[in-house]
Parts: structure tokens; C-alpha cells; sequence
């Protein structure tokens, strides 16, 4: 038997490359493919963390907002019973808290009520003004 040429195994060595070369390619494109897909879902998971705290925020927004209008509530009804003629000490005990408390929840009901009196007599005053005119 004949010994092959030089040429025939040197193209069948180029084609034994060419065939791992692609194999190689094909691997290294499937890689990049999911390389990119993983980019993704993290991106996606990085923003469905963002709007998770987005709506946290304004939840806890809404939170403190409701919590403050409650508190003045409250202040106003400590200020209503302190009116009624219960003596502070007496109206702290009834309410469980301290006389430090109590005191807070009254200013708080000063507050609100001198924010509240100048915007009526304002009110007031350009009602008045405009009869006269």
C-alpha cells in the first residue's frame, strides 16, 4: 500500500482544525448567549428591587403621614379633656402616659390651633374687607 501523500494530511490535519475551530466557536458563542441572558435577569432582578423600594418608600410615606394626622387627633381630644376641667395629672393617669407626654400632645394641640387661627382671622379679614368694598 502506498504511503499517503504529504498534501492529503495536510489537508486532512486542516480540516481535523477547521471542524475544532467551529466546535471551539460554536462553544464560544453558546457562552456569550448565556453570559447575556444572565446580564439580563440580573438587570430584571436589580430593578424589581428598585420598585419593590419605590413602593416601600411611599408606603411608609403614607405611614407617617396617617401616623402624624392620628397623633394630632389625639392631641386634640388630650386638649378637649383638659378643657372638660380634668386636671392634667388626672387626665396622664387615665391616659397611661407621663406628665412629659401629656405636655408634648398639648403643644401639639397649641400648634395646630395657632396654625389654624391666623388662616381663619386672615380669612376673616378679606371677608370683612371685601363687604366694605
Amino acid at each position: 500500500m502506498a504511503a499517503p501523500r504529504k498534501s492529503a494530511q495536510q489537508l486532512a490535519a486542516r480540516e481535523k482544525a477547521r471542524a475544532k475551530a467551529q466546535e471551539l466557536t460554536a462553544r464560544h458563542e453558546k457562552l456569550i448567549d448565556l453570559a447575556a441572558e444572565f446580564f439580563e435577569q440580573q438587570e430584571q432582578a436589580d430593578q424589581v428591587r428598585a420598585d419593590a423600594q419605590a413602593k416601600a418608600d411611599a408606603i411608609i410615606a403614607k405611614a407617617d403621614e396617617d401616623a402624624a394626622a392620628a397623633t394630632r387627633s389625639a392631641a386634640g381630644t388630650v386638649a378637649a379633656m383638659v378643657a372638660a376641667g380634668e386636671p392634667k395629672s388626672a387626665v396622664a393617669s387615665r391616659l397611661g402616659v407621663s406628665g412629659a407626654e401629656l405636655k408634648k400632645l398639648l403643644d401639639l394641640d397649641a400648634a395646630e390651633q395657632s396654625e389654624a387661627t391666623p388662616a381663619a382671622a386672615h380669612g376673616e379679614e378679606a371677608h370683612a374687607t371685601a363687604q366694605a368694598a
